[in-house]
């Protein structure tokens, strides 16, 4: 059985010209794999497929874990094992929307959908990359790889940014302060995607019919959709 937890926090202050709406929902879970638990002071609910995501949302996967978050524009982003992100979604005074994800453990992959002025960030302990269009790979120790598109990887520590073309790679090395980039074989590029790919491929839906009585006593069922992998 695979688990995945989503836990809610608190909002992130933003700069005076940003606005953020908690009730604004910037993404849903596509796919993912029960036992789902949730936590938070903002909201309590069961996850499905479909269930809405805000800003200031923590997803969280253990070892077995896996989901699929689709973003309001369409941008999609694969959440392999092992991981921890917060999505954030604000917009500005002139309407332009902005999205962040702070990658604090494992990787994703993610295919961002062009959306002329608005921004999409990725964001881990050292790197942030600004993405308009692409899809690529990301892993919290700032790692980055591009399948098709662009990114500007740019290091924290130093400031130094460079541009990571299609086939290519960046990593950021251990002083947090340079940035290594290079070219991958067609070979590497598959092995990389891989895992992500077939998270995807191996998963075959399911539905759950849950029952409750409500406070009159009547017996109400809900269908619940979800996702396991097939060799399970």
């Amino acid at each position: 059985m695979l688990f995945l937890t989503v836990y809610l926090v608190g909002l992130i202050g933003y700069e005076s010209d940003k606005v953020v709406n908690p009730e604004r929902e910037i993404a849903i879970v596509r796919k993912y794999v029960p036992k789902v638990d949730v936590n938070g002071m903002q909201r309590d609910t069961i996850i499905e497929t479909g269930t809405s995501l805000f800003s200031g949302d923590t997803l969280s996967t253990d070892e077995n874990g896996y989901a699929l978050v689709l973003f309001m524009d369409q941008s999609v982003v694969t959440v392999r094992p092992l991981s921890q992100l917060i999505i954030h979604g604000e917009i500005d005074r002139n309407q332009t929307a902005r999205t962040r994800i702070d990658l604090n453990r494992g990787g994703v992959f993610m295919n961002v959908n062009r959306r002329g002025d608005n921004e999409f960030e990725v964001t881990t302990s050292s790197t942030v990359a600004t993405v308009k269009g692409t899809a690529f790979g990301a892993q919290s120790g700032g790692y980055y790889w591009v399948e098709q598109g662009e990114v500007e990887v740019m290091a924290l520590q130093s400031g130094q940014a460079v541009s990571v073309l299609s086939g290519m790679f960046a990593q950021v090395d251990e002083t947090g302060t340079d940035i290594i980039t290079g070219q991958l074989s067609d070979n590497e590029l598959e092995q990389l995607g891989r895992e992500y790919k077939s998270l995807d491929e191996d998963l075959i839906q399911k539905r759950l019919i849950l029952r409750f009585s409500d406070s009159n006593g009547q017996i109400i069922e809900e269908n619940v959709e979800f996702f396991e992998r097939s060799d399970q």
